[in-house]
């Protein structure tokens, strides 16, 4: 039976018949084994829902499992799958404090000119008043007052450039296990995998 068959030739003048769609429809998919099966695969119960605090996707099967379970339930090894994520994450750790520490040296190597352009202005004076000075003088003082603001202007500016580090050295020197395992959920529902 074609298609010409089911329809006459003039169907393109009659007005269009209510068809029952739904039945012709479950018909087709039924001869071309292109229908959904009735019971839809189910996820395990036993599983957790999804990506959490205490759960882990499998790098094997993709299904979600416990932190808790060495094995996922596919036969992979989850607790190694952690153990080098967080290796993974100790190293990105300590190179961003490297490349850091790195950043902050290059800016304080200017700093350093400073404090050794500051220095004669507190060494001459007091050589002054040790060697050749016969009474008080106050232009000595002047050197000395203009060398110690070189001085607290170098400090200030050396604390500011390392109060950056501070807080990775806070973490390089505090992290576990732990607290990677805490972190890793905020890491992956805020800033993505």
């Amino acid at each position: 039976m074609t298609i010409d068959d089911r329809f006459p030739t003039n169907v393109h003048v009659l007005r269009p018949r209510k068809l029952k769609l739904a039945d012709r429809l479950d018909q087709f998919l039924e001869e071309h084994a292109l229908d959904l099966d009735d019971n839809p695969m189910r996820c395990d119960p036993t599983r957790p829902k999804g990506a959490g605090v205490n759960a882990l996707s499998c790098a094997a099967c993709g299904q979600p499992e416990y932190l808790t379970r060495d094995y996922c339930r596919c036969g992979h090894y989850l607790r190694g799958q952690l153990e080098d994520e967080f290796l993974a994450w100790e190293g990105k750790i300590h190179a961003d404090h490297d490349q850091l520490v790195c950043a902050t040296e290059a800016k304080m190597k200017p700093l350093r000119f400073i404090f050794a352009a500051s220095s004669p202005f507190i060494v001459v004076p007091m050589l002054h008043f040790a060697f050749w000075a016969d009474g008080p003088s106050i232009f000595p003082f002047f050197w000395m007052i203009f060398g110690f603001a070189l001085l607290g202007a170098t400090a200030a500016i050396e604390r500011v450039l390392l109060r950056a580090l501070e807080p990775s050295l806070r973490l390089l020197n505090s992290y576990t296990f732990e607290s990677f395992v805490q972190n890793r959920f905020f890491r992956l529902k805020v800033f993505g995998p």
